[in-house]
């Protein structure tokens, strides 16, 4: 028969073992996403200081659009050459709309690894490799929901009108049909 003192060892491993492998005993956190937009440490930035900080300001801009659901304000941070996935401005729109009339406490996080500015291009170009999430809590069930994540997805933008805006992919063959989903196709931003 093992004695007391081996009976706690073996628990206090265990319990130890079950925290190294990521298992939980309690619920997970209410909030487990990092809010904001961040560089990651190590980034990759290709670009002058001032430029990389406007860049990071369209994402914090956009990201505080939404946590206030200004559709607007968010909208605005798109280029009207915008698309992506099928997707045009207006098709954004349409699906932020939807989003913001089904959730609310919307928070969100960008992390950059990776900024490459193209400066010298006609129209400056900006391409942020990015992992991330937006999550917000359902209207219908009151349950915080994971509306999307993504992992080194690349967020393209351009400079027109004298600021940087949110452009989408550049190589993408528009579709003649938007089709919504009801998921966000990442990445938007």
């Amino acid at each position: 028969m093992p004695c007391k003192h081996s009976a706690l060892a073996i628990g206090v491993l265990t319990g130890v073992l079950m925290t190294l492998q990521g298992c939980q005993s309690s619920p997970p956190p209410a909030f487990p996403d990092m809010s904001g937009t961040h560089l990651s440490s190590g980034a990759d930035v290709q670009g002058d200081e001032k430029t990389v900080q406007a860049i990071l300001s369209v994402f914090q801009q956009a990201e505080d659009a939404v946590h206030r659901k200004d559709l607007d304000a968010l909208m605005a941070l798109y280029a009207d050459s915008y698309k992506h996935g099928g997707y045009t401005k207006d098709g954004v729109r349409a699906v932020w709309r939807d989003l913001f009339d089904r959730y609310h406490d919307f928070s969100g996080a960008h992390i950059f690894s990776k900024i490459t500015v193209e400066a010298g291009k006609t129209l400056p170009q900006a391409h942020v490799t990015c992992t991330g999430s937006l999550w917000a809590i359902s209207n219908e069930t009151g349950e915080r929901v994971n509306i999307d994540s993504w992992y080194g997805e690349v967020h393209h933008i351009i400079a027109e009108h004298g600021r940087w805006q949110l452009a989408g992919t550049f190589w993408e063959i528009p579709r003649s049909k938007e089709t919504r989903s009801t998921f966000l196709p990442h990445p938007f931003f």
